[in-house]
């Protein structure tokens, strides 16, 4: 009765230890004990990411380099069967070219939540949602509404 309990306890870590250490530490050397071979990554603001370890190594160095230092708060965790939900917040300054944007030096806070489907134990798939018009908007690239801005700044 306790296994289901431990298998998603054991998967809530395994995104949490993901995040913390390939995406907040950047250490991209230690992504294939977290991520399967052909892990696959869905994103709207990046359609073309290739599959597996590399495409997923590309991805995090790139939006480092956009913003070096990037930091992950895990605001919720909801997990069930083999999935885990996590509503998260990234804080960082545009440093780098990011989507094509040059940098502007300037302070965001973006809120998005991803869904990690895990095999085993290391994670499968993930489909993130974030809105790239509030980083533009908080960028000052792109005019965004006042109140869309006061919701993103509140976090």
């Amino acid at each position: 009765m306790s296994q289901p309990n431990q298998t998603i306890d054991q998967n809530k870590q395994v995104v949490q230890r993901f995040i913390e250490e390939c995406w907040n530490k950047g250490n991209l050397n230690s992504i294939s004990e977290y991520l399967s071979d052909r892990v696959h990554f869905h994103d709207p603001a990046f359609p073309n990411m290739a599959t597996g370890l590399q495409g997923a190594r590309n991805h995090i160095d790139g939006c480092r380099k956009g913003f070096p230092d990037m930091k992950i708060t895990i605001d919720d965790t909801i997990a069930e069967r083999n999935e885990v939900v996590v509503h998260w917040t990234v804080r960082g300054t545009h440093q780098g070219q990011f989507l094509g944007m040059q940098p502007t030096h300037k302070k965001v806070a973006i809120d998005g939540t991803s869904i990690f489907r895990l095999e085993g134990s290391k994670i499968a798939e993930t489909h993130a949602s974030w809105n790239v018009a509030s980083l533009m908007g908080q960028l000052g690239i792109a005019e965004v509404p006042k109140e869309a801005m006061a919701t993103a700044g509140a976090r």
